[in-house]
């Protein structure tokens, strides 16, 4: 299951990466030996695993929003107003 490379991995994201793919490999093992020891009907499995999907997809979908609504916050925080202030001209020199 692991991998020896001789390129290393130096950046947090590609090691990140890396054991996300194993997590993912081991998770996949382990529902196909769990699924074949379950002794329910196919249909019922197909209804399980596909419950099953939307509801990571409904987890992930929610934690991505939390994230875009926390980073929103914090440049909130950090800058309120744009740069320069509020873009308003000035109604002597609007031209009509």
């Amino acid at each position: 299951m692991t991998m020896n490379t001789t390129k290393k991995r130096t950046s947090f994201t590609a090691r990140l990466t890396h054991i996300m793919q194993i997590q993912t490999q081991y998770g996949r093992l382990w529902l196909r030996s769990r699924f074949r020891r379950l002794t329910l009907p196919p249909a019922l499995k197909l209804i399980i695993l596909a419950f099953a999907g939307l509801l990571v997809l409904a987890i992930t979908g929610t934690l991505l929003l939390m994230m875009d609504l926390i980073s929103l916050m914090l440049r909130l925080v950090k800058r309120p107003f744009p740069r320069g202030g509020l873009n308003q001209t000035r109604l002597s020199t609007k031209t009509v």
